[in-house]
């Protein structure tokens, strides 16, 4: 039997993107349903490796740059105004990151990509090999050059996700755990979505926050979307080194505030599957032992597999649908969700609420009508 609930405005999908959004909404009277087909923070949000950087990623150098750097500031400034909360805190620090060079072309390029960075103003600094292993001893023999940028920060995603659901609460907004299975229109307008326990949510106003599963929903225009692979291994490692973010040939490797170490990733198509895989651990192990050869045989103390959402061009879709009146997206960030979470938010409540859309760069309509 079907039944039939009426809200301001729905929000599918429970990751960063959607519990900002939805946060915003709220903040604004607009108070939504988000609707989560597994759990608050349960793919992409919850095991992201929770860095916020604006020196590289899709659009650097060029027009993202500047919009990286505000994503940052907004994070900073919300944490300063909810982590006196113990229940919200979640963990934003400073971070340095050391990229490296074991051959005279890669320390070209890293020369260069300092000498852009220091040209945008981000600090960004060549060092000697003498310095690398003093920095970091357990680097391999061998790198004759490296990069240090301090200019980025981390956090734990997951507690961040679920943060930001709890504030969603406080503001009157509500969860369930559910798959939406459609979206119903009157005229070219929004009137419902549709679940699959026969569940039929009235709203004017629906936001698809869905990571890459959007097209399976349907009445909602096809995007440009596909879900990108990757894992995480976490290791036990004793001491107190890899508190650098340390990068090399694709890898990264650094510890965490809990004393664990990370070493990550990839980015495979390998449709929806998001199981820990053999192949994928076997990768990311023999990339950071190539740099790091002292985190072999070290105890996996969890490894975990997620689906980034990744648009044909690399950047976020964010806007209301020229298609479907009442229709919005905030998808497609890809491995910068956690970054651009709070921005998009912003973005995307200025064109809800005022009408002001988002930059260009950005809009749904530079793929056409959707």
């Amino acid at each position: 039997m079907q039944s039939t609930q009426t809200t301001d405005a729905v929000v599918i999908g429970a990751g960063a993107v959607g519990c900002a959004v939805a946060l915003r909404l709220a903040q604004h009277g607009i108070i939504p349903h988000v609707i989560e087909r597994d759990d608050i923070a349960a793919n992409a949000s919850g095991y992201a490796w929770g860095g916020l950087s604006a020196h590289f990623g899709s659009g650097v150098p060029g027009p993202m740059t500047k919009h990286y750097r505000e994503a940052i500031d907004k994070h900073v400034e919300h944490y300063e105004r909810v982590s006196r909360e113990p229940e919200f805190d979640w963990q934003l620090q400073r971070v340095i990151s050391m990229s490296l060079a074991d051959n005279e072309k890669s320390a070209t390029d890293l020369a260069e990509e300092v000498e852009w960075m220091r040209s945008e103003g981000f600090k960004a600094e060549l060092i000697s090999p003498d310095n690398i292993y003093e920095i970091e001893p357990a680097v391999r023999p061998g790198m004759i050059a490296a990069s240090l940028v301090n200019a980025g920060w981390e956090l734990d995603s997951y507690a961040y996700t679920r943060s930001l659901a709890d504030e969603c609460e406080r503001y009157g907004a509500t969860f369930s755990n559910g798959t939406a299975t459609s979206v119903s229109t009157a005229g070219g307008k929004i009137t419902s979505v549709n679940l699959n326990d026969q569940t039929c949510i009235e709203t004017p106003l629906v936001v698809a926050a869905t990571g890459p599963w959007v097209n399976q929903i349907k009445g909602i225009p096809e995007l440009p979307i596909k879900p990108i692979k990757g894992e995480i291994i976490r290791l036990e490692r004793e001491g107190n080194d890899l508190q650098h973010r340390v990068g090399f040939g694709g890898f990264n490797v650094g510890r965490k505030p809990d004393g664990s170490v990370w070493a990550g990733t990839y980015e495979w198509d390998r449709g929806f599957n998001r199981d820990v895989t053999e192949e994928g651990r076997n990768h990311i192990m023999n990339g950071v032992t190539h740099y790091i050869p002292s985190l072999a045989g070290l105890r996996t103390i969890k490894t975990t597999a997620c689906l980034r959402p990744v648009a044909s061009d690399g950047l976020p879709i964010v806007g209301a649908s020229n298609a479907v009146d009442g229709l919005y997206y905030v998808n497609g960030a890809g491995k910068k969700g956690i970054l651009l979470s709070l921005l998009m938010a912003e973005w995307l409540i200025g064109q809800v609420t005022h009408s002001i859309a988002p930059p260009v760069i950005v809009s749904p309509s530079r793929f056409g009508d959707m």
